[in-house]
């Protein structure tokens, strides 16, 4: 009975041996996924508190919407992934960044950096009414929103 009862501790040894080699790795790899998770949120939530934009000016002339922003803030923001929305409404707006010194906006900048203006344009012929209220949603959530003002030829 004596090499029974060693056998049987030996085989459960073993046994327990081999589950905490497959628990182990198992639990590691949670442990990393939930760590580099939360680093990434407070990455996104410092992103988000360094985000500043200013609405500078939004007209509507001639059927074309333009809206001037300026990033105040100290994060560098991509200009296509910024949406427009005249009215609630989704606009499809083209993209241009103008830097500090008041050149002429560049169309083909992606990055729009701290200081820098981005000047969106968009047609609203689509529209029933002339739109009113537009709002600017960056990259990473943060928006600003402001009326219209009319054009030149009333609007």
């Amino acid at each position: 009975m004596g090499f029974s009862t060693s056998g049987a501790a030996a085989i459960i040894f073993v046994g327990l041996f081999v589950a905490a080699g497959l628990v182990f790795p198992a639990l590691e790899g949670a442990h990393e996924r939930r760590a580099d998770a939360l680093e990434e949120r407070t990455d996104r939530a410092l992103e988000v508190t360094n985000t500043d934009v200013e609405l500078l000016e939004a007209s509507h002339d001639d059927g074309e919407l333009t809206v001037e922003l300026e990033n105040t803030g100290s994060t560098a923001l991509s200009a296509p992934a910024t949406d427009l929305l005249a009215d609630g409404e989704l606009v499809d707006a083209e993209t241009a960044v103008r830097e500090d010194d008041g050149t002429e906006p560049d169309a083909d900048r992606e990055r729009w950096l701290p200081g820098e203006t981005l000047v969106l344009t968009a047609d609203t012929d689509d529209f029933e009414d002339d739109p009113e209220r537009v709002k600017v949603v960056v990259e990473n959530g943060v928006a600003v929103t402001g009326d219209l003002t009319e054009g030149e030829d009333g609007g």
